[in-house]
């Protein structure tokens, strides 16, 4: 069965991810993506987002891998958007409807390759630049 969300095979996505995160909070080398697991991940799985969330996940993203922005300063700059006691918009969903109707992405959280600390980063990175670019192509 494929994910209904991402249309990757056999729907591991959740697993994996859990499995990554897992992963990139133990060990310092493979935290270095950890933003860009959680940005690609979400808007690839938008039942987790409102509207508003999924659009401020994809700018997160553009901001961290075309403008080259790093995690510390960016949570500074949307110092409001993380505390929801301040966000003027909800990025959770509670309905858990998927915000997007595309199911079908080219690259997965199921294509990364895990392998050593350089090999996962280069992963995960090409992972979310190819979430990017084809999240650019979505109006919502």
């Amino acid at each position: 069965m494929n994910c209904p969300e991402c249309g990757a095979k056999n729907a591991g996505c959740q697993a994996r991810f859990d499995e990554f995160l897992a992963l990139e909070f133990t060990d310092a080398a493979f935290g270095a993506v950890h933003h860009l697991t959680v940005a690609a991940f979400m808007l690839q799985h938008s039942s987790r987002l409102t509207r508003e969330g999924w659009l401020h996940e994809r700018r997160l993203l553009k901001e961290f891998l075309i403008e080259n922005k790093p995690p510390a300063l960016l949570r500074a700059e949307n110092r409001d958007a993380v505390d929801s006691g301040k966000r003027t918009f909800k990025i959770k969903s509670v309905e858990g409807r998927p915000v997007l109707s595309k199911t079908s992405w080219r690259t997965t959280i199921m294509d990364v390759q895990p392998g050593n600390a350089d090999a996962y980063c280069q992963s995960i990175t090409g992972w979310a630049k190819a979430v990017l670019e084809e999240s650019n192509a979505i109006t919502l």
